[in-house]
């Protein structure tokens, strides 16, 4: 919806516009319909809008109280902000505009932060300052939809919608984090609130974060690890499946009704895939001239367009097919790099911020889009296979007590293998893989044993369900819910506001949120059936092809990336690892063997060479052609 900025000085240096300006300017993608900024003392905030609800002047921010007392820059959208604006009138507070923005504003001006926050249903970033108190507050939403990035130097914090715009604030040099960059190769991924670089952190998901002249404070609002219930979790496994059926798609309607809510010009993503089409035929019920997208790219044996196509001629949706060639994803894939912020390991993104165009060219601000709902209801593949391998190690250990001769032939047949279920307890995802082999201590060393406490931690809390391959599924799916559902919407919120276009996701709403991590597991994994509720829910929504569809993802033609190792010889990458002539070589066998190594390498140098070396999109698209002439 939006991009905001701006910085606040402990030492009370006074804090000019012009800078909060200057930060707006690295990211005026994100809000390209009106621009504001603020300054008051110490304090300065900026934001550039995307007009989604009131289009009018009165939607201008930063949102000043009447008094002038607290200030607000925000991005995104609460969407029970009616609900709260009641509640605030029975106060006696008047609004002047018809926006949410003004409702959360008076929201944290009257309630306060902690009090307010927790009720917002919607996604958001928001910085807010709060001159009674000579306090900064910054905050995100539950799951982190809407991106919020900080450097704290201790003389001054600095904040942005997107990392990028940090680097205009004359006191935060850009830099990289080698050991972030590290821990990205080896989980492919980079953890916590780590960044590519040095200095700068994300604001976590469920947090805000209180800045006074004393300190910098963060406030855990929302913590699935903290706030489960397997009290509510066992219940649910007594309760029949159809009433979960009901209840989810009750919940599902009204999401997706509250997700419509917009002034703009709104179409969705449709895939092909069941969660996509299904918010299709959803939307399509409240909005009978509905527009959908997809992507379709050049050389893909299987085109998720063909099946987008099918969902959309049974519902009467008009299809919008977006053509992506060979011969346009050097400029594509350079372009996605500079948006992404980090380097680039999700490889869809350059397909996504294509769609994301025509989506924009077309005239539409709003895509909702079909995010979320593997994560919350056991939709991947890891995560049925990790019931299963638990199943199968409940087995072994009950029935062969003496596992000597299971030993030489695991040596050969590795599911065969034993297995010590009370160390594995320990270590709830180890699987027979490339990290199973790493060397002792080596998640240590990569991300300080982050990820494995927490699963731990999961997997112990989870104890009192009684059936061990339901604990470790659903240790695995929220596992899945802290990390990898983070890269899936930082990525789709990177593409599609490069496009100044706002993803809407209406499967990660709050009652949803609630309702799919309390949701007995055999209701998402059962019957040898991923994603059960969601499935049996669609039942008469969409042709049964759909909704029976193996699982393909958002997949990109090989040919598109291979082929630009080249770009690595003289690298920055190099130079960041300290690889010399010998280890290049060796590097350069390693991704020879695994086309997908090579794809992050070439991905990081790109990220490498916009943000350490100064090249621009352009530029790099000029590289990546050259090399592509040269294959």
């Amino acid at each position: 919806m939006c991009g905001l900025a701006g910085c606040w000085y402990r030492d009370g240096q006074p804090a000019e516009t012009a800078i909060a300006a200057r930060m707006l300017d690295r990211q005026r993608h994100r809000g390209p319909d009106d621009r504001g900024t603020w300054a008051d003392g110490p304090a300065t905030l900026g934001l550039d809008r995307l007009s989604i609800l009131d289009l009018s002047l009165h939607g201008h921010q930063p949102f000043v109280t009447p008094d002038g007392s607290s200030a607000l820059a925000y991005n995104g959208e609460v969407y029970n902000w009616q609900e709260l604006k009641q509640e605030l009138e029975q106060e006696g507070v008047q609004f002047t505009s018809h926006c949410d923005t003004e409702v959360v504003l008076h929201a944290l001006h009257c309630w306060g932060p902690e009090t307010a926050i927790p009720r917002f249903n919607g996604m958001f970033a928001l910085a807010w300052y709060d001159r009674r108190a000579t306090t900064l507050w910054l905050a995100r939403d539950r799951t982190g939809i809407k991106p919020l990035y900080l450097a704290d130097t201790g003389r001054v914090v600095v904040f942005a919608s997107e990392a990028k715009a940090l680097f205009a604030h004359p006191a935060v040099p850009c830099r990289a984090d080698v050991h972030a960059l590290v821990t990205q190769v080896y989980l492919e991924r980079l953890v916590g609130d780590w960044t590519a670089f040095e200095g700068v952190r994300n604001v976590l998901p469920g947090t805000m974060i209180r800045c006074t002249p004393a300190a910098t404070t963060t406030i855990t609002w929302f913590d699935l690890e903290r706030d489960l219930d397997i009290g509510r979790i066992l219940r649910s496994r007594a309760e029949p499946f159809e009433q979960h059926v009901t209840e989810f798609r009750d919940r599902l309607e009204r999401s997706v009704e509250l997700h419509l809510q917009s002034d703009a010009p709104l179409a969705v993503m449709c895939s092909g895939g069941l969660d996509s089409s299904l918010i299709t035929a959803i939307a399509r019920r409240h909005k009978p001239d509905l527009v959908a997208f997809v992507a379709e790219a050049a050389g893909l044996r299987e085109s998720e367009a063909d099946k987008a196509q099918q969902v959309a001629d049974h519902l009467g949706v008009r299809l919008r097919r977006v053509q992506i060639t060979n011969e346009e994803f050097p400029r594509l894939w350079a372009l996605a790099a500079w948006h992404n912020d980090e380097p680039m390991y999700f490889h869809q993104n350059p397909l996504a911020l294509k769609v994301s165009e025509a989506v924009r060219d077309e005239g539409f601000k709003v895509l909702v889009t079909g995010e979320g709902s593997d994560e919350l209801f056991g939709g991947y593949g890891w995560q049925a296979e990790t019931a299963r391998m638990w199943r199968l190690r409940q087995w072994h250990a009950r029935l062969l007590p003496n596992l000597r001769p299971l030993r030489a032939i695991g040596r050969w047949l590795q599911w065969l293998a034993p297995f010590d279920l009370e160390h594995l307890a320990t270590e709830p995802f180890d699987r027979r893989s490339q990290w199973h082999r790493a060397p002792p201590g080596a998640e240590l060393v990569i991300d300080g044993g982050m990820r494995r406490r927490r699963a731990r931690s999961l997997f112990a809390q989870l104890e009192r369900i009684p059936r061990i391959d339901e604990r470790a599924f659903l240790a695995r799916e929220f596992d899945d819910f802290y990390h990898h559902l983070r890269v899936l919407l930082r990525a789709n919120d990177k593409m599609t506001m490069a496009a100044s276009i706002e993803a809407r996701v209406p499967f990660i709403e709050n009652t949803l949120i609630d309702f799919g991590l309390h949701l007995a597991p055999a209701s998402k994994y059962g019957n040898r059936q991923s994603k059960r509720v969601v499935k049996a829910a669609a039942a008469g929504l969409l042709p049964r092809s759909i909704i029976h569809a193996e699982k393909v993802g958002f997949a990109v033609p090989n040919g598109f990336m291979t082929g630009y190792e080249p770009l690595l010889r003289d690298g920055i990458v190099p130079q960041l690892f300290k690889w010399g002539e010998r280890e290049s070589d060796r590097m350069h066998e390693v991704m020879r063997a695994d086309p997908m190594l090579g794809r992050h390498m070439v991905s990081m140098e790109l990220w490498a060479q916009l943000y350490l070396n100064g090249r621009t999109p352009e530029e790099l698209t000029e590289r990546l052609k050259t090399v592509r002439r040269k294959r």
